[in-house]
């Protein structure tokens, strides 16, 4: 190899990011990030980091943005991996998720923000003392410091309720129920997260993920059936 090969070759690897750096790349907006996510995007052929000699894995920026679309796709449209897949096959990454139709379910229309305490109670249209209240009763986490889209959806769907005379103190049963189906999905998901099997772990969280977004569906419909009984 001549001697400008080898510096283009040692150029191109140097480029390459280690699957930390791409951790801490990604957690700025998905903070829940492991590596077992990404073990799991590799074995499913949503990304194929390069591998040096030593067998580590080494990411492309192309494989970073790829990786933020499928975990943009998943987060705010719930997209089954298939449904990626195919999507990064025809359209690649240069396209919004909103591209193409959602998945179908209450949380498919959420889009992604990231607020703090201040910010939340202002787009959800509420006093501070009203997150107090929700963190109470146990609809918001005390102490969090940002907040997504799903926790502005709690307070201003909670905020709704409460025009109508339903505050948080009436919503512990709704929190506990919630609490109950979550530690049923788990409970399925569970035996999927083989121990030491990082791309089995990365299975079951989405796995797990499905399963709620079912349960949520089925909820909504059978909630629906029984406000339309006498």
């Amino acid at each position: 190899m001549s001697a400008s090969a080898a510096r283009g070759t040692s150029s191109s690897v140097a480029a390459r990011l280690s699957i930390g750096q791409v951790l801490e790349i990604l957690r700025t907006e998905f903070p829940e990030i492991a590596h077992s996510k990404l073990h799991y995007l590799e074995s499913e052929g949503l990304i194929t980091p390069e591998r040096t000699s030593a067998g580590y894995r080494k990411y492309s920026r192309e494989d970073v943005e790829r990786l933020r679309f499928v975990l943009r796709a998943q987060r705010d449209r719930f997209w089954p991996l298939k449904v990626i897949k195919e999507h990064l096959l025809e359209h690649g990454v240069d396209s919004e998720v909103t591209s193409i139709a959602s998945r179908p379910g209450p949380s498919s229309t959420l889009q992604a923000v990231r607020l703090d305490r201040r910010g939340l109670a202002r787009e959800a249209g509420v006093e501070d003392a009203f997150l107090d209240e929700l963190e109470q009763y146990g609809l918001l986490i005390e102490g969090t410091l940002f907040y997504g889209s799903t926790e502005l959806e709690i307070v201003g769907a909670a905020r709704e309720l409460a025009e109508q005379g339903l505050h948080p103190r009436h919503l512990v049963m709704l929190r506990t129920s919630a609490e109950r189906e979550a530690h049923m999905v788990r409970s399925v998901a569970r035996p999927r997260n083989r121990s030491g099997d990082s791309a089995a772990r990365g299975e079951a969280e989405d796995f797990a993920r499905d399963l709620g977004e079912s349960m949520i569906t089925l909820h909504s419909a059978v909630l629906r059936t029984k406000l339309r009984e006498p």
